[in-house]
């Protein structure tokens, strides 16, 4: 039975990377990063908002971030806008629905790099109980010290989550932004 039970313990481990790929395990927040959106309004202007609660877990190597792995879980009840009533109406049931989906998921894997130097990461996005393929590119802006900086941009399509109203007002291409500082 004991080693039954240590057999399937090491079957649920993940793979190792190979050599000299050795990825770290970071676990960030809003205390040090930003997840943003943007929206153009009417193909005239653009409204930028943020999410202010979030948890993300990080597997990375910053020598090759390339090969790296994230979670992240948004509380999509702690949105914020800077325009007069936008704020509530990104938590109502014709958006977000907190009240039936307190939380958004990501989790993805980056596997090369661009020819810009990004690192693209794919994987699946979790809104409004609707689950679809994302993809971000990350960069490493900067390494100074003991600190990295990410950052990550990619566009959604708002409808393909169910948030279909205002399609006049709103464009249906969301961009989302995350930059995050972590320490290395």
């Amino acid at each position: 039975m004991i080693r039954r039970r240590a057999l399937l313990a090491l079957a649920a481990l993940p793979a190792l990377p190979a050599q000299g790929q050795t990825r770290t395990r970071y676990v960030f927040d809003q205390s040090v990063g930003r997840i943003g959106f943007s929206a153009r309004h009417l193909g005239l202007f653009t409204s930028q908002g943020q999410f202010d609660r979030f948890q993300a877990t990080l597997l990375i190597n910053p020598d090759n971030p390339q090969n790296a792995s994230v979670e992240c879980v948004v509380e999509t009840g702690e949105v914020s806008i800077p325009f007069p009533g936008a704020t509530d109406l990104l938590r109502s049931e014709a958006y977000f629905d907190v009240a039936r989906h307190p939380t958004a998921r990501f989790a993805g894997e980056a596997n090369g790099l661009t020819e810009a130097g990004g690192f693209p990461i794919a994987g699946q996005l979790a809104v409004r109980g609707i689950t679809r393929p994302f993809r971000m590119t990350a960069r490493l802006i900067e390494r100074e010290g003991g600190v990295a900086r990410f950052q990550a941009e990619g566009e959604m399509r708002r409808g393909e989550f169910g948030m279909v109203a205002d399609r006049t007002l709103i464009s249906d291409a969301i961009r989302l932004s995350v930059d995050v500082r972590i320490a290395v």
